[in-house]
């Protein structure tokens, strides 16, 4: 099975869009979001609207948990916080019920998914460093062989034994008894590695084959419609720079 992998969309329409398009060509069997639909972009209602005409299957992710009041605003900075009361202010019902009713996580037989660590889904904490990899070989008995995350919007990934963890490419990724393995999938609609082409995961199961797939898209236009909305241009700005 070939599973379309895409994470922190953060309400930029064009990068959807693009990737959506991509994803088309790309012959796979069906694709799963690890949450943040919303939050910083311009483009909330319609990046929900999106996903559900496709039946995606979605993950509830920090900025979506505040928008629905699952999580205090207050853990978020001035200009984060102001983009989420004007998210809320602009979705529609029917996209503020399905925000407010996707689940964590989503565990299979070999594989889960989940929007950040997977050691507490609900506590919102990063994967970006060998030490929060870690903190994941005491509960690897609760692991499944690879866990695919979101969050950092960054394109990372961790192999953990009982006793060591490391850094690892995306070709390393093959599943074994005695490893598990965290990847971060990178972001939709504002990655933050240094690359401002939207990106997204694909996972062959039969081939036991990862590959991180960038997608170029309008930039300028998710821009001016941030900037056009009022919202901190920041989130505007480091759409160019992809940090």
């Amino acid at each position: 099975m070939r599973t379309a992998i895409i994470s922190d969309i953060h309400a930029n329409q064009e990068a959807l869009e693009a990737v959506l398009q991509r994803i088309d060509r790309e012959e796979v069997d069906r694709t799963i979001c690890l949450g943040d639909v919303v939050g910083y972009g311009a483009s909330p209602d319609e990046c929900c609207k999106m996903l559900m005409d496709r039946s995606v299957l979605t993950l509830l992710g920090n900025h979506d948990a505040a928008v629905t009041g699952a999580m205090d605003e207050a853990y978020y900075y001035e200009g984060a916080r102001r983009a989420l009361q004007w998210t809320r202010d602009r979705l529609s019902e029917s996209s503020y019920k399905w925000l407010y009713g996707l689940p964590f996580t989503r565990v299979e037989e070999d594989v889960a998914f989940f929007h950040s660590a997977p050691i507490l889904p609900s506590g919102f904490f990063y994967v970006v460093q060998a030490s929060e990899a870690q903190t994941h070989a005491q509960v690897m008995d609760r692991l499944r062989s690879i866990s695919f995350i979101g969050h950092a919007h960054l394109t990372v990934a961790f192999s953990i034994t009982e006793k060591k963890v490391k850094n690892v490419e995306a070709k390393q990724v093959k599943p074994r008894p005695d490893t598990r393995f965290i990847v971060n999938v990178g972001s939709v609609g504002q990655p933050r590695d240094r690359d401002p082409r939207a990106c997204f995961a694909v996972w062959d199961s039969d081939k036991q084959n990862l590959a991180f797939v960038r997608v170029e898209y309008d930039i300028e236009a998710a821009a001016a419609k941030i900037l056009a909305a009022g919202l901190d241009e920041k989130f505007a700005k480091r759409l160019f720079m992809g940090v």
